[in-house]
């Protein structure tokens, strides 16, 4: 506490919707830029209008309070106005990843309609691009199921002329003509697709951009705002298996977030730029970016097709005040030749989470952003999607090298024993304790769903907490510095979340691999992190290069390109044949140790394009 200031710890809890609570603190400098989408620019007073319109829209199709909306949608401000107006009606706003996560369509499509059942979705919004991969496929079974219709955005809705031609530029601004071209190739091909696909589909196909003409801003009221509501279900990696799991959030929950960053004085402003490249699928992406960007009175820059590689390039031309992302993609900006004599003096706020960072990357990002006119260090801080993203802040004096700060002001984090859960305190003289964080605040999911526990609730000293599997070192000054994960996951370089165990045992159902550990490794194309897939096979079947490259061949077939139930973000990009596991002294994996195995160049490679719509498009060598 010695930390905050007591003054602005006396704000009152927000016990209002979301939408309400976003107005409220946005409405004195309603005249500003709310979202910048491809040189369009929407003022706050037209956002809270195009939601307004969005509210009634979803009133007329017949949404009612705590109704399930599937989202599949990506950064574009209709998500946004969709998801406020979800809200404001007392509706849920169910976002999956919007991307196909296998090459086959209909794999990608059986696992979104596995979702729509389990999570027991009324309405569906899409992309119309998503609808192909991931609707069309399944829609029959989607009819049986009880929904008649499916609401169709697309991305140029809100772009203009104007907005189309910035298109354009952009595409040739960050990939040259070689993708503007492949680009507008891949769309007229897209086009004729959906509009084939929607000339016989069984479901009745609405088009928002046409049915919105048929609605005006009038206010809808009459609806009493009930703290329990949940306002949000979003996903995080399976904890048991591939399946991504489903996270409620309240109302509550995430204006509980807002109401932390306020006297922890995070630095994003009424006017400030922020380039909003996290999708809304994850708890990190809707509340630390989306409604915290929105609530602060930010500018936020829809970055609906991100790559990191394009990240230089983008802080270029848009001047933001705000990043916040992943280690890989900060990392990135080392490597990006776009920012060499750039002038970084815009940035304010640069901030990672979702992994760790090593401490020389932070103090070479750092050195980096200091070198080019940037007045800030990079800040951090931890978090799960059970709490609603971030839970910790680093910044100004408790941003220590390798720390991810404090606890948020109305948050509190213990440590416990990882095997016996029993609280760690500390002794006379102690001046850091280790263990698993476990994480209190009202930011905590209720971790319900249909009456079945899916995060469990634990009691520390009369308080609700959530274990972490966490591993850190806290210091008597509350900063915390995380140690390791208890399941090993880690971060791919574009931000996906990685859990080893899940491919180690779907490699060892092959009565040909004996053994199997997945490590991260760090790829020097991608300017971050992959997965290198460490195996022990059966020698008398498997000895020449030729027979190991069939076994992988084999492998990414069966286990993953016909495997409704992984994605192709989950294949390892490399594979190397071991003779044995790396053992402790009590006979345990060495995990670390067989991070540090150096390739003697036997390995076997291989290339995905993971946005490629054609199952053999993968090479090995």
């Amino acid at each position: 506490m010695k930390y905050y200031d007591d003054s602005l710890l006396d704000y009152s809890f927000p016990h209002k919707n979301i939408y309400d609570y976003m107005k409220e603190m946005t409405f004195k400098h309603k005249d500003k830029i709310a979202i910048t989408y491809y040189g369009t620019h929407i003022t706050y007073t037209d956002f809270y209008k195009n939601i307004e319109i969005a509210s009634n829209f979803l009133v007329g199709l017949g949404v009612k309070v705590q109704t399930r909306i599937l989202f599949l949608m990506p950064n574009i401000p209709e998500t946004a106005y969709l998801f406020y107006a979800a809200a404001k009606i007392g509706a849920i706003s169910d976002f999956i990843d919007p991307r196909p996560d296998s090459a086959d369509f209909q794999v990608s499509a059986e696992k979104t309609f596995s979702l729509i059942e389990s999570e027991k979705i009324e309405y569906i919004i899409s992309l119309d691009q998503c609808y192909l991969a991931m609707i069309k496929p399944v829609e029959s079974k989607i009819k049986q199921f009880g929904i008649d219709n499916v609401i169709i955005v697309s991305a140029s809705t809100s772009m203009g002329k104007i907005g189309k031609i910035e298109y354009i530029k952009e595409k040739m601004y960050l990939g040259g003509m070689p993708e503007l071209l492949a680009t507008m190739k891949k769309q007229k091909k897209m086009k004729k697709a959906f509009n084939d696909a929607i000339s016989t589909s069984v479901l009745d196909i609405i088009d928002y951009e046409t049915e919105i003409k048929n609605y005006d801003d009038n206010s809808v009221c009459g609806i009493e705002y009930d703290e329990e509501w949940i306002v949000a279900i979003v996903h995080s990696s399976g904890t048991s298996g591939t399946k991504p799991k489903a996270i409620p959030l309240t109302h509550e929950n995430l204006n509980a977030y807002i109401h932390n960053t306020i006297p922890a004085r995070m630095p994003m402003n009424d006017g400030d730029k922020a380039l909003h490249m996290l999708p809304y699928f994850a708890a990190y992406g809707i509340v630390n970016v989306a409604h915290s960007g929105f609530c602060h009175g930010c500018n936020m820059v829809q970055i609906p097709e991100f790559k990191p590689a394009d990240i230089g390039k983008l802080i270029i031309k848009h001047n933001p005040q705000v990043i916040i992302g992943t280690p890989a993609w900060l990392v990135q900006l080392m490597h990006d030749k776009a920012l060499n004599k750039a002038d970084l003096s815009c940035l304010s706020m640069i901030t990672y989470g979702g992994d760790s960072m090593d401490i020389v990357d932070e103090k070479g990002v750092n050195n980096f952003l200091k070198e080019r006119g940037c007045q800030y260090k990079i800040t951090k801080g931890h978090g799960m999607s059970e709490c609603c993203g971030c839970s910790t802040f680093a910044n100004n004096e408790y941003n220590n090298l390798n720390s991810v700060g404090i606890p948020l002001p109305y948050t509190t984090y213990a440590i416990v024993d990882p095997e016996t859960k029993e609280m760690i305190r500390f002794e006379d003289g102690s001046d850091n304790i280790e263990g698993e964080l476990v994480i209190s605040s009202k930011t905590l999911t209720p971790g319900i769903l249909d009456d079945v526990v899916i995060v469990p609730h634990k009691s520390y000293d009369g308080e609700d907490y959530i274990l972490t599997k966490d591993i850190a070192r806290m210091n008597r000054d509350g900063i915390i510095t995380f140690l390791a994960r208890s399941d090993r996951s880690f971060t791919r370089y574009d931000g996906y979340k990685y859990k080893p165990y899940e491919i180690e045992n779907l490699f060892k159902t092959r009565k040909d691999i004996l053994h199997c550990i997945i490590c991260p490794y760090s790829d020097e194309k991608k300017h971050g992190v992959m997965p290198v897939a460490n195996v022990v096979v059966d020698t008398e079947k498997c000895t020449t290069r030729e027979q190991k490259v069939v076994l992988v061949d084999d492998i990414i077939k069966k286990l993953f390109l016909s495997n409704p139930d992984v994605s192709t973000r989950q294949i390892p990009s490399k594979i190397r044949f071991v003779e044995k596991m790396l053992l402790t002294s009590n006979g345990k994996v060495d995990f670390k140790a067989m991070e540090r195995i150096v390739d003697t160049g036997d390995e076997i490679f291989v290339d995905f394009d993971e946005d490629s719509l054609s199952v053999g498009n993968f090479r090995i060598h």
